[in-house]
């Protein structure tokens, strides 16, 4: 997991490429305010609520590697 800073200027976490593929294989979601995974979340998903910290900022694989937010 590695931090950057978005456009506006607030801190989130994406994953590598070997966490990304592990999200692919067990069908888990990324989140990019917390970096905490999340079960149940399909490849295309785009901002599903958090369950760990609560904000709109889970994204499935599909979604992650498409907006260029995974390192490695």
């Amino acid at each position: 997991m590695r931090q950057y800073r978005n456009r506006l200027g607030v801190t989130q976490w994406m994953p590598s490429i070997e966490e990304m593929q592990e999200l692919d294989r067990e069908g888990e979601g990324w989140c990019l305010a917390c970096g905490s995974t999340q079960p149940g979340v399909e490849p295309d998903a785009r901002r599903y609520e958090c369950e760990a910290c609560g904000a709109a900022k889970v994204y499935g694989s599909e979604e992650l590697v498409a907006m260029g937010l995974i390192y490695g």
